[in-house]
């Protein structure tokens, strides 16, 4: 039987979508890249915003009329099932089972049970479904900590389950043996990885760093309230060349108020303490954050406190976002903000972020950079820049001197 599978929303979605593809070959099902010679389509859906939902609502119903069987993965069904009625389900932590899954529901008629105290038990496995490429992400951890005032995926993907230390390391070096030049290491919030288990990022990293072989680790996004409280150990990995320079720390709002009702858990002084301390400490810190405009009771004032928190701190790279209401949420019954005045905001922050990457980016001019060659004339600086230049084969480290900035990327010409 042939199956189609599309994928969406951030890196730990990407993984999961790649474990359905794998679980689904190992019980004997196609995996076909066009649509139109599957029998079922699987869709690995993201619900982290109103906009994506919506999106994800129309794609299954497009699917739906072309006359095929779907299966509606991912964290939709499980943060909001009676969107998604009358569809087979599969939760974000049963990607690796799938296969599994799909087959007893051809076979028999019968939708596994979910248990998710026997899934939690060996959530690991889903380690085993992942293949090498030359950038592959490598999930650490389930679920989170944080309990934030608007977020869905907290109900969607559930409370934290950090995989074991050793099974990521063997993982890890499976995937580099078998030539993945850059691990992605994903988890809703990277910094709280181990928390639950006597163990922490930092211990992670060391021994990654360890492991034989050119490559190099982006880590992924991190809770700036559990970053905290390994900051010490977490600078002193990220000084390992084989650690990227790269920090993702999402900043959310830059005003206290505001920050206390998404429930952060941080102040403003205590964000910029963290940014600045990581800046001292490492040469070329690409520092990238998230901000939420229009939040429920956001004035005018707090609004323009977040924008001169940003200009202080100057991010290479802002993602930007619109409130957007999510059922179930502690926000959605607060007061909304009409939709008008968070457009306007939004446009505000856009230009800004502009700004500020272009003027970064500017900063690198004349440098010469370490850069991973992803495909013809275009790689990742060792910041996780992206640079355009000629030459390099796929997959080789080579230096490359900055000849010029673009708002969103860089220029450059090998020169090693």
């Amino acid at each position: 039987m042939r199956v189609y599978v599309e994928g969406y929303g951030c890196v730990l979605n990407t993984a999961d979508t790649e474990i359905i593809k794998n679980s689904l070959k190992k019980h004997g099902f196609e995996v076909v890249n066009n649509l139109e010679e599957a029998d079922i389509a699987i869709i690995n859906t993201c619900v982290v915003r109103l906009e994506t939902e919506n999106r994800m609502i129309y794609r299954i119903n497009e699917l739906k009329n072309l006359g095929k069987e779907v299966v509606v993965a991912g964290c939709l069904p499980k943060a909001l099932k009676n969107k998604v009625k009358g569809f087979l389900h599969i939760y974000p932590r049963e990607a690796h089972k799938a296969g599994e899954i799909l087959k007893n529901y051809v076979e028999k008629h019968y939708r596994m049970p979910y248990i998710e105290e026997d899934i939690n038990k060996t959530l690991y496995k889903k380690l085993d479904y992942l293949k090498p490429s030359l950038i592959t992400p490598l999930p650490i951890c389930e679920g989170c900590i944080g309990n934030c005032s608007y977020c869905i995926v907290k109900i969607a993907r559930g409370g934290l389950i950090s995989y074991p230390r050793e099974k990521i390391v063997n993982k890890a070096k499976e995937l580099i043996n078998k030539g993945a030049k850059c691990l992605l290491i994903t988890a809703q919030d990277t910094a709280c990885y181990g928390f639950d288990i006597g163990d922490n990022l930092a211990n992670l990293l060391n021994e990654l760093t360890q492991i034989k072989g050119e490559f190099i680790m982006r880590v992924g996004m991190m809770h700036a309230k559990n970053a905290e409280l390994i900051l010490d150990e977490l600078i002193e990995v990220y000084q390992n060349e084989k650690v990227g320079k790269f920090l993702h720390l999402p900043l959310q709002s830059g005003d206290d108020e505001i920050l206390k009702r998404m429930k952060r858990g941080y102040t403003v002084d205590e964000f910029k303490d963290i940014v600045n301390e990581f800046r001292r400490k490492i040469k070329n810190l690409c520092f990238t954050t998230d901000i939420i405009v229009g939040f429920p009771g956001e004035t005018e004032e707090q609004f323009q406190n977040t924008l001169e928190v940003l200009r202080e701190l100057k991010p290479d790279y802002i993602h930007g976002a619109k409130y957007s209401q999510r059922k179930g949420t502690e926000a959605a019954k607060m007061k909304q903000i009409d939709t008008k005045i968070r457009k306007r905001r939004s446009e505000i922050l856009d230009k800004l972020r502009r700004e500020l990457s272009y003027l970064n980016n500017k900063k690198y001019i004349g440098k010469a950079m370490k850069v991973l060659v992803l495909d013809e004339g275009k790689g990742y600086t060792d910041n996780f820049k992206v640079v355009k230049f000629e030459g390099g084969e796929v997959g080789e480290f080579r230096k490359v001197k900055i000849t010029d900035a673009k708002t969103f990327g860089l220029k450059g010409e090998l020169i090693l």
